[in-house]
């Protein structure tokens, strides 16, 4: 104990603001079953469908040749709960590429189940070679709610989709579905976006891309209400927009919902970045009350990519993030996954090569808050394309915390290749404590559970302690407090507490150790009104430490 004081004391330094401790644990993984399936090519949020108070995912295998029907494509809602498959949805003749685009949509038919919308841009509906299809389907029996088509042939209509909130106030979510093929008045391949009725399937919205070859609805998204009006508002990426004459740097736009105006545009503002290549929701980043938008710009073939928050209120740039190797290929609202109370970001780069695996593929999520970089998660094998698509995932293990789904079309399972995979991530923070308050007139117990991830199996760990905030500062790791004496004397494994137990020792085989800490009545009177704040790390022997934990606060009360 003493060296590791000491080691913090010379060589802790601090850290960038931002959350840290915790980390990402997988919940379930779910794999392509043939070759080429390509499962995870697209992934959604999809409520709760089946009513058990758990959120479901729906994903797409645009890939797969169900009843033999090569690159058919299928669909498949799995429960947040157990993982188990809830519906499977298959496309109906052979390069469909149904399940290229796979989204939530709400509860579009007020039964109280969320309802599903899933994509197939190459369908051939009445004969219009690859016009494109969308479907709606019932979460409470998975029955077919609503078919819209591509009006001609090469509209590719249905390759993006989404759930786009009630756009018009009549009690029912609406859905917005993107075909960048569409030739509006004769504008060859500008695209078309279409916002449909929930309620009855009825057109509300068509907004169309300005010039030729725009590939306007290439993304779309539904965006929250921007502007405050009480009506959800949408947005539309069109990647290959010339804007000002810059070709193929991209648009990105925001449409009311109440009565199709557009509210924001931004674009890209060099030549082939491909801004507006995807779009989503953000949520409510910087606490304004307002929902914001996030925008990816791959860079294409040019090994750019960047990823850009926009406030839905005023249209300023909240956030910036630049990387390479695609990143901003997929961009989604993560939902508030560090409980500060501000929605966070990811953003997938799905032919970054981390470790010199080329084209695994990366994600990255982000804090709302602040901008910084909370996670990172890599493939794991070469061609994985990890991070090609990326969702918020709602709360698919109901412990309060924001979950995440990630598709990975490139991967291996089985040997099968780029089958295909999908995996959602939970929110650990690795400490929790039983209150946020002790009374120090009527004293108490403060339990901690320690939950590390099952590789810190009989690692050590050491319950540290700062009375002077969360820092943090990094030693083998971020972790979240500020240093001062009791960080200093807690390493040695001396604390202000004459009654407590398990505050330092070796975790089980699961990586797991429980601790306590006892207040006696009016033992701690002269710290009414202070707050002291604990995190513990797990360190293999003679090591660094390898994970830290949140911090937990814990305030002295009359």
């Amino acid at each position: 104990m003493t060296s590791l004081c000491a080691i913090i004391f010379l060589l802790a330094t601090p850290a960038f603001a931002q959350t840290v401790g915790g980390g990402q644990q997988k919940l379930h993984q779910w794999d392509g079953q043939g070759f080429i399936d390509r499962l995870g090519s697209s992934v959604s949020n999809a409520g709760d469908v089946n009513g058990d108070g758990f959120a479901d995912v729906i994903v797409g295998a645009y890939g797969a040749d169900p009843g033999g029907l090569a690159d058919a494509g299928s669909a498949y809602v799995y429960s947040g709960a157990d993982g188990s498959l809830l519906y499977q949805w298959d496309g109906g003749a052979a390069v469909d590429l149904f399940g290229l685009s796979v989204s939530g949509a709400g509860d579009i038919n007020g039964d109280g189940f969320a309802d599903l919308i899933v994509g197939a841009f190459a369908a051939d509906p009445g004969g219009l070679a690859s016009a494109g299809s969308a479907y709606a389907y019932s979460g409470v029996d998975g029955s077919l709610l609503y078919q819209w088509d591509g009006g001609a042939g090469l509209d590719f209509f249905g390759t993006s989709v989404s759930d786009a909130g009630d756009v018009n106030g009549d009690g029912f979510p609406d859905v917005i579905v993107g075909a960048w093929g569409a030739d509006p008045g004769g504008v060859l391949g500008a695209g078309s976006a279409y916002v449909y009725s929930g309620a009855d399937g009825s057109l509300i919205h068509q907004w169309n891309g300005g010039a030729s070859g725009d590939l306007f609805g290439e993304s779309v998204s539904g965006a929250g209400d921007v502007n405050g009006d009480g009506f959800a508002d949408l947005i539309v990426g069109a990647y290959f927009a010339h804007p000002g004459g810059l070709s193929n740097a991209g648009s990105a736009y925001v449409y009311s919902g109440a009565d199709g105006s557009l509210l924001h545009q931004w674009d890209g503002g060099t030549p082939d970045v491909e801004f507006g290549g995807s779009v989503s929701g953000a949520g409510d980043v910087n606490g304004d009350g307002s929902a914001d938008v996030i925008v990816g710009a791959p860079g294409g073939l040019f090994g750019g990519g960047s990823a850009y928050v926009y406030s839905g209120a005023d249209g300023t740039l909240l956030h910036q993030w630049d990387s390479g190797a695609t990143f901003g290929s997929s961009v989604s609202g993560a939902g508030d996954l560090n409980s500060d109370g501000f929605a966070d970001l990811i953003v997938g780069a799905y032919l970054a090569s981390p470790g010199g695996l080329v084209d695994a593929g990366s994600t990255f999520v982000y804090s709302g808050a602040d901008g910084s970089l909370l996670h990172q998660q890599n493939g794991g094998a070469t061609g994985d394309l990890y991070g090609h698509s990326v969702s918020g995932a709602g709360d698919v293990n109901s412990d309060g915390f924001a979950d995440l789904i990630i598709g990975s079309w490139g991967a291996d399972p089985g040997g099968r290749s780029s089958a295909g995979s999908a995996y959602v991530y939970s929110f650990h923070p690795f400490l929790v404590a039983s209150t946020p308050t002790i009374s120090a007139s009527a004293g108490g117990v403060l339990d901690l559970t320690l939950d590390f991830p099952d590789t810190a199996a009989v690692q050590e760990y050491i319950t540290l302690m700062s009375i002077n905030g969360t820092g943090p500062i990094h030693y083998g790791v971020d972790i979240p407090l500020s240093l001062d004496v009791y960080l200093l004397d807690s390493a040695a494994g001396i604390y202000p507490f004459a009654i407590a137990s398990n505050l330092h020792g070796v975790l089980d085989a699961s990586g797991n150790a429980t601790a306590n800490i006892t207040f006696p009545a009016g033992a701690f009177n002269f710290a009414i009104g202070r707050t002291f704040w604990l995190a513990a790390v797990s360190f293999p022997v003679g090591q660094l430490p390898a994970h830290s934990s949140v911090a937990v606060a814990v305030e002295i009360e009359p």
